[in-house]
């Protein structure tokens, strides 16, 4: 039988030992030397301050530039879509108007043919077709004649 000893687990048994917390060496004779800008005159302090001013305003000018830039692009933008919608629109009615036209003209030139309105003025109106031995010519020139059936001419 094996004897298993749970040694090999124990952590307790790697650890280091407990370490001191780390300060700095102090080394004698160094001392940290605070140092601070010399004092600036009145006027360089007005100088710079017209300076950061000039600046802000070239900032805020170039911003502001920038935004009426972006929202004129936009506007632009919004107004040339919606004339394009409007232009789809009347493209759209004129098709529609192009097909009622072809159909109102079809039905004028059926309404209208050479057959169309004879059977209407046999069958509606009761009207006799002419033959051709009841056609009679007249000429007109220096004198008057009537033939039958046959135009001459003198």
């Amino acid at each position: 039988m094996a004897y298993y000893d749970n040694s090999a687990y124990d952590f307790e048994r790697f650890s280091s030992p407990a370490r001191k917390r780390e300060t700095q060496p102090e080394k004698r004779g160094f001392e940290p030397k605070i140092v601070r800008a010399p004092k600036k005159s009145y006027k360089q302090q007005k100088e710079e301050n017209s300076k950061h001013r000039k600046k802000i305003i070239r900032v805020a000018v170039l911003s502001l530039v920038l935004l009426f830039m972006l929202g004129g692009r936009i506007y632009l933008q919004v107004d040339l879509t919606e004339k394009i919608r409007t232009l789809d629109n009347y493209n759209a009615q004129i098709k529609v108007a192009q097909s009622q036209n072809v159909a109102l003209n079809n039905k004028l030139y059926e309404i209208m043919s050479l057959s169309t309105v004879e059977k209407k003025a046999v069958d509606e109106l009761h009207m006799v077709k002419r033959d051709a031995s009841q056609i009679r010519y007249l000429s007109i020139d220096s004198t008057d004649n009537l033939t039958d059936g046959v135009r001459t001419s003198e």
